[in-house]
This record gives structure tokens, C-alpha cells and sequence, in this order.
């Protein structure tokens, strides 16, 4: 089964599912599996050194021939680091919390498509101004990260007012019910990246005292007055007034094709 949209039809992939390239977690292994499970998959770049970045792009493209894609957090990411990565093709490049604007021209002028994730508008003015082919619109349920929007009102506000670049959705989104919801809304996909934490191809091996398998769960508590998250990772600081305090997820280990099928 595939789903097309005008992300798919950018990527050349059949879902339009993406694995958020979340630190720590999203390594080639899961690049590869939601690869080959129809979605893009997305490796974490994070801060990492680019000898780690190296192993894991070898892991994702020895696993699968489909396409595969990088992400980096733009306020830490050096350029050498960026220009040897994309000495390696990925397809796409994933921009997040910070100005783009030093890396994206570096990004436009090879043959990967430019993701750029916004948390406002003022950041989906940038992310058009740079050029990017994609813009994510992550809202205040995203497990990581989030701006001060809910998903639900932030994703159409961003699809109408950087028309017709296609938007990915992101912040909550879990499972088919989701990505119908997203599309719903105006866009072109969904990046998940709490409930593809789950799968067994992540790099997490314990993800709150219970190993990271197939049909497994985890809990991630927050708090309500922007106190530090519980993470497997590390303390992240919570902006704005959060009401979501536990967060199961499961992700089904049944499922032949993968996590990124799974979701559909």
C-alpha cells in the first residue's frame, strides 16, 4: 500500500511518513528501517562528531538502497560537519532550532532537499526565505522539543501561509489516526519521532527501565511549570504551560514492512 502526497512525490518515497532525527536514538539502523518501510528516514546528527555521523550513514545505506536523510540542530552544527555529510547523497537534510540561513544555501546547492523546522511563524518566514523544499511544523506536543502552539491550530497556519511549499506535521502524532488528522489539515505528512523511538532499531537500549522492542512501551513525564522533562537522554527544559504528563506509545512489532508501516 502507498500513500502519495506532494512529499512523496519530492522524495520518491510511497508514505509520507518521516523519522525525526532525534539524538542519541535515530541512528542509521532506524534510517534504514523506516527506509525500507516506505517512509524517510532520518538520522540524528545532533552534536555528534562526524566520525560517528560517518558509522551511521554507512549503517543506513549498507540496510536499504531507499532514499535516507540527516538532521542537524542548526544552532550547533558546523559546516565542515555538513558539507562531509553530504559528500555521502543523502536526500534530504533536516534544519532545526536555529537560524538556517548560514546552511541552507550549503544544502540548496547539492542534490538534497532542505527540511527546515519551524515552532512559529515568524520561523516559517525564514524557513521560505531560505529556499527550503520542506517545512516541518512542530507544535507543543512534540516529546523533545515545541514551541508555545499546539499542533492542531499551528499546522494549518503554517500550510496557508508558506503555500505551496508542502508541510510536514509533527508533535504528537502516533499512529494512522494521526497522519489522517495531519493530512486533514492541510499537510503533506507526518515526522514522528516519540513512537519510532520504539522500534528495535533505535539506539536506545532501555527506554525507562524496560528494554526499547517491538510492541514495547515507555513513559515520559512532564511537568506543568516548565520544571526539566524525565528523559532517557538527558534534562530538557519545557517552555510554556504543558498539560500532557504521561505519554505511552506503543509501536507494532507484528508489522513485516517496518516501523514506518506500522503507522498507516
Amino acid at each position: 500500500m502507498t500513500l502519495r502526497t506532494k512529499f512523496t512525490d519530492i522524495m520518491g518515497i510511497d508514505n509520507p511518513i518521516v523519522s525525526a532525527p532525534m539524538g542519541g536514538s535515530a541512528g542509521g539502523a532506524l534510517a534504514a528501517a523506516i527506509a525500507n518501510g516506505g517512509g524517510l528516514g532520518l538520522i540524528g546528527g545532533g552534536r555528534s562528531d562526524f566520525e560517528w555521523i560517518r558509522s551511521q550513514i554507512e549503517c543506513a545505506t549498507s540496510h536499504s538502497p531507499k532514499p535516507w536523510g540527516i538532521g542537524f540542530l542548526s544552532w550547533a552544527l558546523l559546516s565542515e560537519t555538513l558539507h562531509h555529510a553530504l559528500e555521502f547523497g543523502p536526500s534530504a537534510v533536516m534544519l532545526s532550532f536555529g537560524d538556517p540561513r548560514a546552511f541552507a544555501p550549503v544544502v540548496r546547492a547539492s542534490e538534497a532537499k532542505l527540511i527546515v523546522q519551524v515552532v512559529n511563524l515568524d520561523e516559517a518566514r525564514v524557513a521560505v526565505d531560505v529556499g527550503a523544499d520542506v517545512i516541518v511544523a512542530q507544535g507543543t506536543e512534540a516529546g523533545g522539543h515545541g514551541g508555545t502552539r499546539s499542533t492542531l491550530p499551528f499546522v494549518p497556519a503554517v500550510v496557508d501561509l508558506v503555500s505551496p511549499t508542502p508541510v510536514l506535521a509533527a508533535g504528537g502524532i502516533a499512529d494512522g489516526r494521526g497522519l489522517a488528522a495531519a493530512l486533514s489539515l492541510g499537510a503533506a505528512g507526518a515526522l514522528v519521532g516519540t513512537t519510532s523511538a520504539a522500534a528495535s532499531s533505535t539506539l536506545l537500549e532501555v527506554l525507562g527501565g524496560r528494554p526499547a522492542t517491538p510492541g514495547g512501551h515507555f513513559e515520559t513525564s512532564f511537568s506543568t511549570n516548565g520544571a526539566a522533562v524525565r528523559s532517557t537522554l538527558r534534562p530538557i527544559r519545557r517552555r510554556g504551560p504543558h498539560i500532557v504528563r504521561r505519554n505511552r506509545v506503543a509501536i507494532c512489532g507484528s508489522c513485516p514492512s517496518g516501523p514506518a508501516r506500522a503507522l498507516i
